[in-house]
This record gives structure tokens, C-alpha cells and sequence, in this order.
């Protein structure tokens, strides 16, 4: 991919690479001899792009939900006719198989028709009965959105639209690890014709977003990632108290097996859930709890199905998982393959190198069995984010909940039973933002809100919910020009009617 340079106030402004203060090189993860894209990169371009989407503000406020509607509806078309064209490069740059890249494409302009339509009840305007005037809902201002690498595109895109929607302006900071793959999104962006400043973008790795987060002229940081980063991001804002942040940080999530469940179906489930984009899901299934009556049955058929994960090439290949994202990732996937607990951890199925034929950083599926919970364990308590899953037996369901429950993160559990009502009763006890009954912890809704507890976030829950923290809500209330002169005769006025006698 040929590098544009930032985007800001309707351009692109590339660095140059003589003056710039470092270099973005990204390697193809299926196959590292191949450079997919390369970015110099300069923090000079923060205020710019910061007083580019100030400037632009004031006029994309008033426009209005309609007025801004077509300028989506472009985008929309732009990316559905470039659709192919953005799956292949999630899939060269991130590594994801073009099969799923083809979803994630296709996710976009989902997106962008859901938020449109349904999204926005939750900021539209109301009057409650008896109330002359109502609330409505202000943008918050200039928002930044900071874009992980797994979703390259549309978990961005799931923080850009509501923002544009409610008449916010942004500026995107994208994964250094996924830069060329929001180039491309903003092409789309720039042949839909935005006006100059709504929407803008910055290379770079870890000083550019520092400096947007602790920029004194941004109002609000949308952000998914990592718990350690989300950590440094509140910090850095502590003392800017008019900066609202949205964060998703992750999960260890934990699907829950009771002994009436359909094995079938849910070794399928787990398989899926856990290994899908290479385990680098933040719903990722990393813990299953299981009744003891099926353990072994089920980890019978979750190894058989393991065996049969291919791995391979996103884009020459049709495999049903790529590689993990870089070569600091598998280090610590190959890390996590060496940790078991001083033998607390059996291990099922070890993970390790993969498809050594390849130049990729290809790695293979790891299930474990647990012993003894431990939510500090340096192995059970790590969001290893790769295909890694740990087993624990339970012999009740109450057990099954407090093993489920020990961990720091709560952001997607699964319960899978045939008895609605068992997993009912487990809903009251069970601490995550999202809770499936007999579907993995993965696939999760634009129409529902996504988000978690704990580690997982602070409780701004994305999705069709992600309006919400795109604006504030004004309260107003209106009376009728012109003076009631029987208003005198109340109270407080009347004292003042007293005072002129």
C-alpha cells in the first residue's frame, strides 16, 4: 500500500521521511519478507489535526442529524464498492483469513446503517409527560479514537460513526500495526466528501496517541485495547476532568458447561470462539468451566476439533486460523506455553511453533487442564491473547459460577445448557457485560451494548449504546412569551407586589 501520509483538514499531508521523528514499517505476519506498508511519522501532526477538527466543529454541530445523515450514507457506498479491496488488506496487514477479513469489511457499512437507524434512539430528543421542553443531546466535541490491530477497521469505525452521527469531530490514531489498512478506510472517507476538518487521521505509534489523549483541546478518548494501556490513558487525563473516556480493555472471558448441555454444539461453540482471528479476539473464550459429569467428553471432542484447526497463508490459503499479529506476540504466546503453574496446569493440547514451512508467525492451539483455581496464577490470570484455553471441573453450579467469576475481567461469558432456567438463575450470579446462553462469547451484536466490567472497561458500553458517549444530555425547559399578570398573586411575586405597596 503506497503511503498517503496523515489526513487532516480534508488532505493528505504526507511526512517527510528526512524530518520525520521515526518510521512505521509493517511486515505481512503470513509472510515476513513482504513489507505491506510504510509510514514516517511526526507528533507536529497532532495540533494540526486537533485544530483542524476544532475549527471544523461549530459548523458540523448545526448541520443536524440530517444534514449529516448524507455525508454517511456516501461513506457507506464508498466502502461497499471498495469492500474487496478492504478485506485484502486486513488480511495482508493483519493477518486475518480473507474469509473473515470479507466480514469485517462488510461490517462497516452494517455499522453505519444500524447506528443511523436504530442506534440513535438512545440520543434522540424526548419530552416526558408533563414537561414543557424535554432533553436533547450534545456533541461532546473532539473526540479521539484509538484503533486496535484486530479489528483494524471496524472497531474504529464503531467509535467514528456514533461521533459523526451525533455531530462530534475526529481524529483517529490507527494500530502502527494495522496504519495502511485505515488509510484505505479513510480514502472511502475522502471520496465521500466530509467537509474539511470533521475527520482526520495520524500515523504513528505510541507518542502520537499519547499526545492526542493528553491534548488540553480533546474532549473525549475512545479506546480499545489492552488494560495496561487503558490504565495509562486514565492516568495521563487524571487532572483534564472535562474528558470523557470510553474503554474497552479486553477480557480472559469464560464459557460455563453443564452437564445437561449438547456437547456437540458446544465443543463447536468453544472451538470457534476460542480460536477464531487466532485467539486475538477480546472476547476471545480463553476459560471453560465444566460440570464434571461431561469433562472428559467434552475435552475429548474440543481436542478432536483442535487437531483439525488449519493454519495458513490470509490470503493464498483458506485456513481457519492465520497467524498471531507480530513476533513480540508469539513470544509471549510461546512464553505462555511454557507456564504451568509449577504443575498446577496439564496440559491437553500443547501450543507451540507453527507451519515452519512458512515465514509467518504461525502458531498452534494449547488446551490445558486446571487443577486449582488461582486467580493470580501467572498463567490462569494473563490475557495471553492468542488460542490458549484453560479447563476447570466444577461439581455444581454454584461452583461453576465462583470458578467463572475468578478472574479480573468481565467483559463476555457463555452458559450452555438445555434448562433456560439454569442459566437464568446463573444470570443473578455471574459478573460480565455480556452473557450468551448456548452461544460462544464471540459474534457479538451492533443492536445490543458491548462492553464490560472489572478490567474489561469503565462502563461506557459501545455498540448501539456508543451514542451515549459521544454527547452529554441537555435539559431544557420552555414557557410562552408574555407575562401573567394573575402570576402576581402567587407567591414569590406576590412579596414583590407587597414591597410596591
Amino acid at each position: 500500500m503506497e503511503y498517503k501520509g496523515n489526513y487532516i483538514d480534508g488532505v493528505w499531508l504526507p511526512v517527510d521521511e528526512a524530518g520525520a521523528q521515526g518510521v512505521l514499517e509493517r511486515e505481512n505476519p503470513s509472510d515476513t519478507n513482504e513489507v505491506v506498508f510504510r509510514a514516517p511519522w511526526s507528533t507536529e501532526a497532532v495540533d494540526q489535526a486537533v485544530d483542524a477538527a476544532r475549527a471544523a466543529l461549530p459548523g458540523w454541530d448545526r448541520l443536524g442529524f440530517e444534514g449529516r445523515l448524507p455525508y454517511l450514507e456516501r461513506f457507506a457506498n464508498a466502502l461497499a464498492e471498495r469492500r474487496e479491496e478492504l478485506a485484502l488488506a486486513i488480511a495482508k496487514e493483519v493477518g486475518k483469513p480473507l474469509w473473515e477479513a470479507r466480514g469485517e469489511a462488510g461490517a462497516l457499512v452494517a455499522k453505519i446503517r444500524i447506528m443511523s437507524t436504530e442506534g440513535m434512539q438512545y440520543t434522540s430528543p424526548s419530552s416526558p409527560q408533563g414537561v414543557d421542553g424535554g432533553t436533547i443531546h450534545r456533541p461532546l466535541g473532539v473526540l479521539v479514537v484509538l484503533g486496535p490491530f484486530n479489528f483494524p477497521m471496524h472497531l474504529p469505525n464503531g467509535h467514528i460513526v456514533p461521533g459523526l452521527l451525533n455531530g462530534n469531530t475526529i481524529v483517529v490514531k490507527p494500530s502502527e500495526l494495522a496504519g495502511g489498512c485505515m488509510q484505505l478506510y479513510f480514502e472511502c472517507a475522502h471520496e465521500a466528501g466530509f467537509p474539511p476538518g470533521v475527520l482526520n487521521m495520524v500515523q504513528g505509534p505510541g507518542p502520537i496517541g499519547a499526545a492526542l489523549v493528553s491534548h488540553p483541546r480533546v474532549h473525549g478518548v475512545l479506546f480499545t485495547g489492552s488494560y495496561e494501556t487503558g490504565l495509562k490513558i486514565k492516568q495521563a487525563t487524571l487532572m483534564q476532568h472535562w474528558k470523557l473516556l470510553a474503554l474497552e480493555m479486553g477480557g480472559k472471558n469464560t464459557s460455563i458447561v453443564l452437564e445437561d448441555a449438547d456437547i456437540e454444539q458446544t465443543a463447536h461453540e468453544l472451538v470457534q470462539a476460542a480460536f477464531l482471528t487466532c485467539g486475538q479476539r477480546c472476547t476471545a473464550t480463553s476459560r471453560v468451566v465444566v460440570r464434571k459429569e461431561i469433562l472428559d467428553a467434552l475435552i475429548e471432542r474440543v481436542a478432536q476439533l483442535t487437531r483439525r484447526v488449519t493454519m495458513g497463508d490470509a490470503v493464498n490459503e483458506e485456513p481457519f486460523m492465520g497467524p498471531l499479529i507480530d513476533a513480540r506476540a508469539v513470544e509471549k504466546f510461546l512464553a505462555a506455553q511454557e507456564d504451568d503453574e509449577d504443575g498446577n496446569l496439564e496440559v491437553i493440547l500443547k501450543g507451540g511453533r507453527a507451519r515452519e514451512d512458512l515465514d509467518g508467525h504461525f502458531v498452534s492451539p494449547a488446551l490445558w487442564l486446571a487443577h486449582e483455581v488461582d486467580p493470580n496464577g501467572s498463567h490462569q490470570a494473563s490475557e495471553i491473547f492468542g488460542p490458549d484455553v484453560v479447563f476447570y471441573s466444577a461439581e455444581s453450579d454454584e461452583e461453576a459460577a465462583r470458578i467463572a467469576n475468578a478472574t479480573d475481567f468481565g467483559l463476555a461469558m457463555s452458559v450452555f445448557s438445555s434448562d433456560k432456567q439454569r442459566y437464568e438463575d446463573l444470570v443473578w450470579q455471574l459478573e460480565a457485560g455480556i452473557l450468551n446462553w448456548n452461544r460462544s462469547t464471540v459474534g457479538a451484536s451492533s443492536k445490543l451494548p458491548f462492553g464490560g466490567i472489572k478490567r474489561s472497561g469503565n462502563h461506557r458500553p459501545a455498540a448501539s449504546w456508543a451514542g451515549l458517549y459521544c454527547t452529554y444530555p441537555q435539559a431544557q425547559l420552555h414557557l410562552e412569551p408574555g407575562f401573567d399578570a394573575a402570576s402576581k398573586q402567587q407567591m414569590p411575586l406576590s412579596l414583590l407586589e407587597r414591597e410596591e405597596d
